[in-house]
């Protein structure tokens, strides 16, 4: 009989989504406005053009981190865990390198301030992946049904709601009253805390024996890709992540020149974003038990593919002025989001159970960090394109097409995750 995970473990683990979410979630929406010029191309450190270039070569590269890092865990064997020395000392660096991210170098040129800014980057996505790739392969040792699987999702995404909360909105004030800098040192602070509570909280349970897999790096690849199931979801997935990542990092310029108003304001409606979002975790969670995970998590995602474009038209409508359309935007998309974030990582347990019975072998690390390679490869592209579409169409307030034009492309990016998802994924919810 498979025990139950008790609901302690569950929420001492999913504290964990808070650390990664206060770095990634604050590097997505503020990183490019920083180094461009929070809204002023003239004070820019690097012309968003080139930064946009620059993000994405970098996440390029850094994207083959992912699978050896997580194959090393897998194969990592101490008294702690597979998994726990990655996250124990791996947060601390993820701290360290997300806080240089906020200090540029003063007098030099822009050649040279774009190197520094593409080291820096280069070592706050390693020091994520050394913490990340580990602590998500975690989920599927601890939780080995479905229902627990979900229940532990659901958590994760509220202490993940809690640290997109402090990478958003938190961020947002901590800007306004006391600069970037210090921005950088608490919610370094914080990731550390969240990610030292989640693999302390669970220890015990990590240094449970496991069939690990003993074929090399590349053989361990090429059999991870072949898992058609685990290549479907994981484009729908990150279709819909650049859809995401354009429309986060569009928000504190969509906020400054479209509204008109100071880059505090972000926070408002990051924070309606996030409240929709958390107010409606329990409606997934009984969606789920009445349609299965498979269905809610489609359907929501066509939701969001049509709720994107309407960023073009806010301020256009005869209804109400633009930031009140802003305003309900924010917090339909919100709830629609609810179910992007509850399900995914319940999904691929059930893909990475579906390879355990047809090798026999535990490779939870590798199959999400292929995962996050394959992502990276999307937030790469979305930031090309996000610098690429600001660049020739305008993001001033007299042109400001190339900010409105970010809602479509993001709608039209998850439209396609939709439909590959709904025609070609066919694992059940119980594997």
């Amino acid at each position: 009989m498979i025990r139950k995970l008790p609901g302690k473990d569950k929420i001492l683990f999913a504290v964990g989504g808070l650390g990664e979410n206060v770095t990634f979630q604050a590097v997505t929406a503020w990183l490019i406005f920083f180094w461009a010029g929070k809204g002023d191309p003239e004070k820019a450190l690097v012309p968003i053009g080139l930064l946009g270039v620059l993000l994405g070569v970098g996440r390029f590269i850094e994207a083959f981190d992912d699978p050896l890092i997580g194959y090393l865990s897998d194969r990592t064997k101490s008294r702690w865990g597979r998994r726990f020395p990655y996250v124990f000392f791996g947060a601390p660096f993820l701290a360290l390198t997300f806080f240089l991210l906020w200090i540029p170098l003063a007098g030099v040129s822009i050649s040279a301030q774009a190197v520094y800014l593409f080291i820096i980057l280069q070592l706050f996505f390693l020091a994520y992946t050394l913490v990340s790739a580990p602590y998500e392969g975690i989920l599927p040792e601890i939780a080995k049904t479905s229902a627990d699987r979900v229940s532990t999702s659901a958590w994760r995404v509220l202490f993940g709601v809690i640290g997109a909360a402090i990478g958003l909105v938190v961020s947002g004030i901590i800007i306004q009253f006391f600069g970037f800098v210090a921005m950088g040192g608490i919610l370094g602070i914080v990731s550390i805390i969240a990610f030292w509570i989640a693999v302390f909280g669970i220890r015990k349970r990590l240094s449970q024996s496991q069939a690990v897999a003993k074929i090399n790096l590349f053989v361990a690849l090429r059999s991870t890709l072949r898992n058609s199931q685990f290549l479907i979801f994981s484009l729908a997935f990150i279709l819909f992540s650049l859809g995401l990542n354009l429309l986060t990092a569009l928000m504190p310029f969509y906020v400054k020149v479209i509204l008109g108003r100071p880059e505090g304001m972000v926070a408002l409606f990051s924070g309606l974003v996030l409240v929709s979002m958390l107010t409606s975790l329990p409606l997934y969670n009984l969606l789920s038990k009445l349609k299965g995970k498979k269905w809610v998590y489609s359907r929501s995602m066509f939701i969001l593919a049509g709720l994107f474009p309407l960023l073009f038209v806010v301020g256009m409508l005869p209804i109400g002025d633009a930031f009140i359309q802003l305003v309900v935007l924010a917090i339909l998309i919100g709830v629609a989001l609810a179910g992007q974030f509850v399900f995914p990582n319940a999904i691929l347990a059930d893909v990475i159970d579906y390879d355990a019975t047809k090798t026999g072998l535990r490779r939870e690390a590798i199959y999400y960090g292929m995962q996050n390679t394959l992502q990276k490869f999307s937030f790469a592209l979305s930031s090309i394109i996000f610098g690429t579409t600001l660049s020739f169409f305008g993001a001033t307030v007299d042109h400001s097409l190339g900010l409105r034009l970010i809602g479509p492309i993001a709608g039209l990016a998850t439209l396609f995750g939709f439909v590959i998802f709904v025609l070609w994924y066919k694992l059940p919810d119980e594997v």
